[in-house]
C-alpha cells in the first residue's frame, strides 16, 4: 500500500472547504480523469461517519467503467474526512484542512494498492491536477461577488454534469469561437484602415 499526497493553499474558510470536500458527488465530478456516471447514497442529507455510497466511474484514458462501494470512515467537521473504497487499486481518499494565514492548506491523500512506478507517477500527476480543479472550485464556492456566484451555479448545474468528452468538445468550440471573433475584429479594423 502506498500513499500519494498533494497540498494546496487557498484563501477560503475551513467551513467552505469542508462543505465541498465532504460532498463526494462534487468531489468526484471535479476529477479531470473520470466521469461520474452513477451516484447513490444510503442516506439523505450531509454525510457522517459510516455513510455509504455506490458510484460508477467511467475512466477517460482507459475507457474502463467500474462501480465502487465507498464509505465515510473518518469524519471531523471542518477538519478532515476520509472515504474508504471497497474494491479496486484505489483504497481510500482522505482530505485534511489546516488553517494557514488568511485561509487554509488542503491536503488530499490517496492510498493505492499498486507497486508499479509508472502507475504511481501517473497517479501523482492526476492527484495534482485534481487538487488544482478542487482549488478553483473552492475559490468560486467562497466567492461573494455576483460573477463568482453565477459561475458556481453554471459549474453545478451544467459543467460538472457533462462527461469529460463533452467538456473537451465545449472547450474546443469555445476556443474556435473566440478565434473567429478575434479574426473578424482584425478584418473589420483592416477594412476600416484600407477605406480611409
Amino acid at each position: 500500500m502506498q500513499a500519494l499526497t498533494a497540498s494546496i493553499q487557498l484563501p477560503v474558510s475551513p467551513e467552505t472547504a469542508f462543505r465541498v470536500i465532504s460532498d463526494l458527488n462534487t468531489l468526484l465530478r471535479l476529477s479531470p480523469f473520470f466521469t461520474l456516471t452513477q451516484f447513490a447514497s444510503t442516506e439523505q442529507g450531509p454525510p457522517k461517519q459510516g455513510t455509504s455510497y455506490t458510484v460508477t466511474l467511467d475512466y477517460y484514458a482507459t475507457r474502463r467503467i467500474e462501480t465502487h462501494n465507498i464509505r465515510v470512515d473518518a469524519f471531523e467537521p471542518n477538519k478532515a474526512i476520509s472515504f474508504a473504497i471497497g474494491d479496486g487499486a484505489l483504497k481510500s481518499i482522505s482530505c485534511d484542512i489546516e488553517r494557514s494565514g488568511g485561509g487554509i492548506t488542503l491536503t488530499q491523500t490517496l492510498m493505492l494498492d499498486a507497486a508499479d512506478g509508472t502507475v504511481m507517477a501517473g497517479s501523482q500527476n492526476e492527484l495534482h491536477l485534481w487538487m488544482r480543479s478542487v482549488g478553483e472550485y473552492l475559490k468560486l464556492a467562497e466567492g461573494r461577488s455576483l460573477l463568482k456566484r453565477l459561475l458556481l451555479r453554471f459549474m453545478d448545474r451544467i459543467w460538472l454534469k457533462l462527461t469529460l468528452s463533452e467538456r473537451n468538445i465545449a472547450i474546443i468550440i469555445t476556443k474556435i469561437s473566440i478565434l473567429e471573433i478575434a479574426l473578424l475584429l482584425i478584418v473589420v479594423v483592416l477594412w476600416n484602415l484600407a477605406m480611409r
